[in-house]
């Protein structure tokens, strides 16, 4: 299988291109970055696109799968406007096109608690872009929604680290429906995300946090 990896550079993105290289299943990954990831492997193909420019990455997504790990934060994108661009629209362009070129699933990461309907602007975001991916004419789609996630970011998120520790503190009393606010590791995610395209499941799944990891 020809897999396609959208949000490389991301604590989930580069787990799933770790694992997908390590994978039989997968005989070629495509990356498609705004800047070089530095990594080499016989199965790696690197290109760097203009997120904003659909036609200089239309021809490239072609393959069985695109995985999509592309997201940020409020504070970091520096505005909604900003966050928007890249968790709504970056993401909905990129599934626009990939299904119109024949691609058969995708897998995108999403959030605990997304909801179209609903006045949290993070949490709304995040449901309407589930909303977009589910009508682009994907055969398959899975939707991940994982809590805090766990793992090397790469950078400092100190908002993140304060609830990384109070969950391991009182992580216990999380239990029934409220598991699913548990933190989960970033390695979880991309292996079920790769176990999911590997199911043979059709039409919209969508995986709750308290899942990803079983």
């Amino acid at each position: 299988m020809k897999a396609i990896v959208i949000g490389a550079t991301g604590l989930i993105g580069k787990e799933l291109v770790r694992q997908l290289l390590d994978n039989s299943g997968f005989d070629e990954v495509v990356v498609l970055v705004r800047k070089g990831m530095r990594i080499s492997h016989s199965k790696l193909k690197e290109h760097i696109v203009n997120f904003d420019e659909p036609h200089s990455y239309r021809e490239l997504l072609r393959g069985d799968v695109l995985f999509c790990a592309l997201g940020t934060t409020i504070k970091k994108a520096g505005s909604q406007d900003a966050f928007r661009k890249i968790d709504y629209q970056f993401v909905a362009d990129f599934a626009s096109v990939a299904a119109g070129n024949g691609v058969k699933q995708f897998c995108v990461v999403s959030s605990v608690g997304a909801k179209t309907g609903t006045s949290n602007f993070y949490l709304r975001t995040k449901g309407e872009m589930e909303a977009a991916v589910s009508k682009s004419g994907f055969e398959t789609v899975h939707i991940f929604r994982p809590s805090l996630l766990l793992g090397d970011r790469g950078e400092s998120r100190t908002g993140e680290k304060v609830a990384e520790f109070l969950f391991n503190l009182f992580g216990f009393l999380l239990f029934g429906r409220l598991k699913r606010y548990k933190p989960v590791e970033g390695s979880y995610v991309a292996k079920a995300m790769i176990d999911a395209t590997l199911s043979g499941k059709n039409g919209i799944n969508i995986v709750e946090s308290e899942i990803i990891g079983r």
